[in-house]
């Protein structure tokens, strides 16, 4: 039996249970009635904070937007010069990737949606803005080569963002024995150490962030 609405912080609850439940089992077949269920309290009470289970997936897409901006943004604080500071948010951004490959995917697709909701669509694009920021002042340092800083943003994204793909589906390299066939789990990506990961992320990076400097200097 469901509780009466009398919950700590039910938003944040349905959130995470949804959350899991997307890098796991997938929330296709799940309902919100059997979300409301799930975490103890009515449907009713779950509908008091999302309208239906569409706004419940873009509340999930719009945490995992902040969630990745600050990831990012305590990387690059932690780093000293623009080099170090693209290479720091990329790295930071592939590790969210690896760890939630699922919501990355949904975070994009949800945005890129033609009835997301305004807050949703500022926050993705709240994303990219710093990482054309980054490149902006690496320009201006004399870090990163001359040119539309929008541009190369755009080519350091989808590198990032690809590279994230790529590990979060674990496409990459597998720890020897690990289960790749099309039906294994996606918790078979934690089979494939960490720091293999990172170390190979950290690589990838360093070309694409060699790329960004100036002829002259590189």
């Amino acid at each position: 039996m469901t509780s009466p609405y009398h919950h700590g912080d039910l938003k944040t609850t349905l959130l995470a249970y949804a959350l899991e439940q997307m890098e796991g089992a997938g929330l296709d077949g799940l309902s919100m009635r059997e979300m409301a269920k799930a975490v103890g309290v009515s449907h009713t009470a779950a509908y008091r904070h999302f309208a239906d289970k569409q706004a419940l997936l873009d509340a999930m897409a719009e945490q995992g937007f902040e969630a990745l901006r600050q990831a990012s943004r305590e990387a690059v604080a932690a780093a000293q010069g623009s080099p170090d500071r693209l290479l720091a948010s990329g790295l930071a951004y592939v590790q969210f990737g690896r760890q939630h490959p699922r919501q990355l995917a949904h975070m994009f697709g949800a945005a890129a949606r033609a009835t997301a909701p305004p807050r949703l669509r500022a926050v993705a694009a709240d994303l990219f803005n710093d990482l054309q920021t980054l490149v902006a002042e690496g320009q201006q340092h004399g870090s990163f080569r001359t040119g539309d800083p929008r541009a190369l943003a755009h080519a350091c994204w989808a590198m990032v963002h690809g590279l994230a793909l790529l590990q979060g589906g674990h496409l990459l390299g597998q720890h020897p024995g690990a289960d790749v066939s099309a039906g294994a789990s996606t918790d078979a990506v934690a089979q494939w150490p960490d720091e293999a990961a990172n170390r190979q992320a950290r690589e990838a990076l360093g070309v694409l962030v060699q790329g960004m400097v100036p002829d002259e200097a590189s």
